[in-house]
């Protein structure tokens, strides 16, 4: 079924399928020749313009020499596409390495990004240390998984470097930069690590501080992105899965919270010089020798 506007899930799928098929070697027209279908509605279908029901997966997939073991995950996406409820929940968050991400998918493709942070430093700021260090504590991942995970952080922030960027806007609350995470010589680089990326024109940090008190608690991290062409998203994270919202009526109340946030933080260049504030205080506590930074 055809559609003006892609849904998030149809176009996640249909980019899948577009690796697959240049995995294949082949042009929308030879796969044409094989399924019998036009090159427009290979085009539509790689775009998210046209649902497929998962008998028409597998028929897209057989000439990629895609075969059911390789598509299970492709064809849950397509069931959950399929259900067009406004929100669905995706397997992997941001807690596993995996082909088929979700979260990296619209994040690389959104024209613009609005993140709040309340604990911890957002995943495209973060260094290789602090990914590391903040999953080293646990227990139940093994040494292969926290180093999947510190590449899974690594391989999103090339999303900040492309050649024409997207706009990126960061609320990191006070208490998620003093947390010390690794200890001060981690959050001293760690700090340091967002004073630069702050001077970058396409990236906007600003940290909700502590002194406004209640009126500092929004609840929870959530990230919005926006599309030139498309319906915005939410992304709410969690520990081993992320929920994504769509339907309009389920995104609206986190677009209107951003005002309030927005009249909280401080602004850019106070937040710039709060942050090198604050990597001199961790410096300091590194000769220290302490690793409290109040």
């Amino acid at each position: 079924m055809a559609r003006r506007r892609a849904d998030a899930c149809y176009r996640e799928l249909g980019a899948e399928l577009r690796k697959r098929r240049h995995a294949a070697k082949l042009t929308e027209r030879e796969l044409g020749r094989q399924t019998g279908w036009s090159s427009t509605k290979i085009s539509r279908i790689e775009s998210g313009h046209i649902g497929l029901p998962t008998v028409d997966v597998f028929h897209y997939l057989g000439p990629c020499k895609v075969y059911r073991p390789q598509a299970l995950e492709m064809l849950e996406l397509c069931r959950i596409a399929d259900r067009r409820l406004g929100y669905w929940l995706s397997p992997h968050g941001e807690w596993v390495n995996n082909q088929l991400h979700s979260l990296i998918f619209h994040e690389s493709t959104a024209a613009e990004s609005v993140m709040y942070e309340p604990l911890l430093v957002p995943g495209l700021l973060q260094t290789p240390e602090y990914a590391l260090a903040m999953n080293t504590g646990r227990s139940n991942r093994s040494h292969e998984t926290i180093s999947r995970y510190a590449q899974v952080r690594m391989r999103r922030q090339e999303t900040l470097h492309r050649p024409t960027p997207a706009r990126f806007d960061f609320y990191v609350h006070e208490q998620a930069l003093r947390i010390p995470v690794g200890g001060s010589a981690v959050m001293h680089e760690q700090v340091l690590k967002l004073v630069l990326l702050s001077g970058l024109p396409h990236i906007t940090i600003r940290v909700v501080p502590i002194s406004a008190g209640e009126k500092s608690i929004f609840g929870g991290a959530f990230r919005l992105f926006g599309f030139e062409r498309h319906d915005p998203l939410a992304y709410l994270d969690s520990h081993a899965h992320g929920v994504f919202l769509e339907g309009p009526e389920l995104v609206r109340p986190y677009s209107e919270l951003l005002p309030d946030i927005a009249a909280i933080a401080l602004n850019a260049e106070d937040s710039r010089k709060f942050l090198a504030g604050l990597a001199s205080e961790y410096d300091l506590a590194c000769t220290a020798g302490s690793d409290l930074v109040r």
